[in-house]
């Protein structure tokens, strides 16, 4: 059992989209020939997704590509992740929200990266507490450290906004303290 056709074109085009000097000529050309040889390939299904997603922001042709995907193998873990961060990003909050319940059921998926997505979702609810504690959740199973250290910077951005909600407290001049004691004492 070896690599299919449509595996080795997968690969070509994912390497193709890497990097700061993608060649995007190549990317299409070869995605599109993976997904001639077959047209149910996941992998290239999901990599399309991402390229109406992220470069082309064509959400609606990006969701059909991550749909077709689940219809064809609802146990392919990759696709969950992106799907759900570009519903958020579609401001679909309520399906991304149904999704990582459904996706939790899946063996082997990246909780981790899920609980990360729900702790988003919260964030642009404006629910920052349950946002901690949803990276908290994430942190717990997280096992490599570059992974970890990016939930550390989202736990400081989120406190930072919490710090905003805050009202701020004024300061008084020392000359103003000594007049509101010496009006206490009369």
């Amino acid at each position: 059992m070896g690599l299919t056709i449509a595996d080795s074109y997968y690969l070509k085009a994912k390497g193709a989209m890497s990097g700061w000097f993608s060649d995007w000529n190549e990317a299409c050309e070869t995605l599109n020939y993976a997904l001639s040889y077959d047209e149910n390939h996941c992998p290239s299904l999901c990599l399309l997704g991402k390229i109406y997603a992220e470069y082309m922001y064509d959400f609606d042709k990006a969701f059909d590509c991550y749909d077709k995907v689940i219809s064809i193998n609802p146990d392919f873990k990759e696709v969950y992740p992106a799907y759900i961060m570009y519903l958020i990003w579609a401001d679909e909050n309520e399906r991304a929200e149904k999704l990582i319940d459904f996706a939790f059921k899946i063996k082997g998926v990246d909780v981790a990266r899920l609980n990360w997505l729900s702790s988003y979702i919260n964030e642009t609810k404006g629910k920052y507490k349950k946002s901690l504690k949803d990276l908290k959740a994430a942190k717990k199973v997280i096992y490599n450290d570059y992974f970890f250290d990016f939930m550390l910077d989202e736990e400081k951005r989120i406190k930072k906004k919490i710090a905003l909600d805050k009202p701020k407290k004024k300061k008084t001049s020392k000359k103003k303290k000594k007049d509101k004691q010496k009006k206490k004492n009369k």
